[in-house]
């Protein structure tokens, strides 16, 4: 029998409206980001432009905005593939009017409003406070790695980068001195010696004197001033020390080591209590009470956990002290700015500690990069970073309590955020949320943070704590991946401050959604 299918035709010559309104419809992801984005005040863009109307004239920042919420929104970061949607992708086609921008036109417009892009979190959470989106009186701090567009394996110690530096100084050096042999050096970039011209970027073509600086001295110079930089940020890190140094390293593999013993002594010390009590109700004829008989403490599961703990610290302090003799500082010579932080499951990854503070139905309140791998550096800087946020969104004083795990438990912070109504665990996550008992000794300084824990109002809001922050990362990295484009902390805090700005959008449309404004 012959099948009946439905006829296309490629010839047909206009299948699309004329009228841009009608291809999509009013309710369309691409209407919506082009009505939130004409509610901002995108002043500051349009001041980066010259205003004598001379040269090519620039993208609306407006369009630009607009094209980059929705193409983040969908999980498209890439610009060569923004500028591909710009072509077939109808939401783009309406955003960006017919006009189609290349590739490093959106590349170099984030570049150049750096500053206009991260504030632009705030106004978007501004929009809303202002809409009561924004409920509740909890925020949560918490952190989780993300690599950086950089390899781990191109960390460099600092003998490593001399040499480096001096074979790409003697490149130069070789390559200016067979450039300056074919002709006499021009006084500035056209060559014309008047020091009226710039030189282009990418140098000339032809590696004469006559046409600027050759590409290949112009890579090499750029080399040259990454690997400079790399060797800047090392001396930073040597001489500011941190959580991540040999000493602190090893510090902290033997406090892990001396839990891991206490851990092993009470599992032993409970499974000899549980066989003293088998023996007694033995004796009083009533071991029915009790059930299956204990097992000794050499073959208690319970016990061998705790045994397998303690070897699992113990090798990774030998492995910290091997490191600290013979593994010297390294930093990479791609993003000097990354580093090497501890993978999410297992295993480690050149990138950045991404710290969120969110609130409830996960509306962020601050999106920031943290340089340690450890994350009870990063308290105050968030707490801070999203009392300002919320001062500027119109927020300031709602926010009555914040939520930090045990990775944040600092005295230093607790001291510093003493008149804030903070909550940090002091112990593990089961222990603090009472789903299992913590017999670890409280630190010094750490005895408040406890017996403020301890209250039942402080039980109470902890456990709010993971509804909060949890779902929110989950969500972040499900729309936008566990990676950054960018490199450098300039560009990679702008691209974070982006994705947090796209994520409240997120929220914001919802919120509209099921809360829609009164008809007019």
């Amino acid at each position: 029998m012959t099948k009946w299918f439905r006829s296309v035709n490629h010839d047909q010559e206009l299948l699309l409206s004329l009228d841009m309104r009608s291809w999509l419809p009013p309710d369309h992801l691409a209407w919506q980001v082009i009505r939130v984005t004409g509610q901002l005040d995108l002043s500051g863009f349009a001041a980066a432009y010259r205003a004598d109307r001379q040269g090519q004239a620039p993208y609306d920042p407006a369009m630009m905005v607009a094209l980059l919420f929705y193409c983040y929104f969908k999980g498209t970061r890439s610009t060569r593939k923004i500028a591909a949607a710009c072509i077939d992708d109808v939401g783009c086609l309406v955003i960006c009017g017919g006009t189609a921008p290349s590739h490093q036109a959106v590349a170099t417009f984030i570049r150049r409003h750096r500053d206009q892009i991260r504030r632009l979190f705030v106004q978007v959470l501004s929009m809303l406070a202002a809409e009561g989106a924004v409920a509740g009186h909890l925020a949560a701090v918490d952190g989780s790695p993300v690599s950086a567009n950089a390899s781990r394996y191109a960390n460099l110690t600092g003998e490593q980068l001399e040499a480096r530096i001096a074979a790409v100084q003697a490149a130069i050096d070789a390559g200016a001195g067979a450039w300056l042999a074919g002709g006499q050096l021009p006084l500035d970039g056209d060559g014309d010696g008047d020091g009226d011209g710039d030189p282009p970027p990418g140098g000339g073509d032809d590696g004469g004197p006559g046409g600027g600086v050759p590409r290949r001295l112009a890579a090499l110079a750029a080399k040259l001033a990454r690997l400079r930089a790399a060797q800047d940020k090392l001396a930073s890190r040597q001489a500011q020390g941190g959580p991540r140094t040999p000493a602190a390293r090893i510090a902290a593999a033997q406090d892990k080591v001396a839990a891991a013993q206490r851990r092993l002594e009470e599992a032993e010390a409970a499974q000899a209590a549980k066989m003293d009590d088998w023996a007694r109700a033995v004796a009083a004829g009533k071991a029915w009470r009790y059930g299956k008989e204990p097992v000794p403490a050499e073959r208690s599961a319970r016990v061998a956990r705790a045994r397998r703990f303690l070897d699992t610290a113990q090798g990774r302090l030998a492995a910290a002290r091997q490191a600290a003799a013979g593994s010297p500082a390294r930093v990479s010579a791609t993003d000097p700015d990354s580093r090497v932080v501890p993978a999410k499951n297992g295993g480690f990854l050149q990138g950045w500690n991404l710290q969120l503070t969110a609130a409830r139905r996960q509306v962020l309140l601050a999106a920031e990069l943290h340089d340690s791998p450890a994350d009870n550096g990063a308290l105050i800087t968030m707490i801070t970073a999203a009392a300002a946020n919320c001062e500027q969104a119109g927020l300031a004083g709602q926010i009555r309590a914040w939520l930090a795990d045990n990775g944040y438990a600092s005295a230093a912070s607790f001291t510093e955020l003493d008149h804030l109504m903070l909550l940090v665990a002091v112990s593990g996550e089961a222990g603090q949320t009472g789903r299992a008992n913590s017999t670890a000794a409280i630190p010094d300084g750490w005895e408040k943070m406890a017996a403020r824990l301890a209250t039942p109002a402080g039980k109470r809001l902890y456990r709010r704590r993971a509804t909060l922050v949890e779902p929110a990362f989950a969500q972040f990295f499900a729309r936008f991946g566990r990676y950054l484009s960018y490199r450098g902390h300039d560009a990679a805090d702008t691209e974070i401050k982006l994705l947090g700005t796209v994520h409240n959008l997120g929220k914001l449309l919802d919120h509209r959604r099921r809360h829609p404004a009164p008809a007019t």
